[in-house]
């Protein structure tokens, strides 16, 4: 038994390379309202019904968002910023079922 299967759907896990070259081509963040909209679908994803967005210096020095989702497990700290890794897909098909903004 591998331990990709072991693995629960929420854990993070990194996607292959492959996956990681055909998503990047479509996944660039280019100005500050790119960030602020995958922000807010961050919140939206993690089911928020309310939302604040604050910008610092027109969102040069800050971007905040505060929602009040369910956000994160703590057990996916130690990997929520290492790249190409996310719960929600493992493979390029994979996206045709995911039901939320982000993957």
């Amino acid at each position: 038994m591998s331990s990709e299967a072991a693995v629960p759907v929420t854990a993070m896990r990194p996607i292959d390379k492959d996956t990681v070259h055909r998503l990047c081509a479509g996944q660039v963040i280019v100005d500050l309202a790119t960030s602020v909209k995958e922000l807010l679908e961050n919140s939206l994803d993690a089911e928020s019904t309310h939302v604040e967005i604050k910008l610092k210096d027109s969102g040069l020095s800050s971007i905040t968002v505060v929602d009040n989702g369910h956000g994160i497990s703590e057990d996916n700290f130690a990997t929520l910023c290492r790249k190409h890794w996310t719960s929600k897909i493992s493979s390029f098909e994979d996206l045709e079922d995911v039901s939320t903004f982000g993957f």
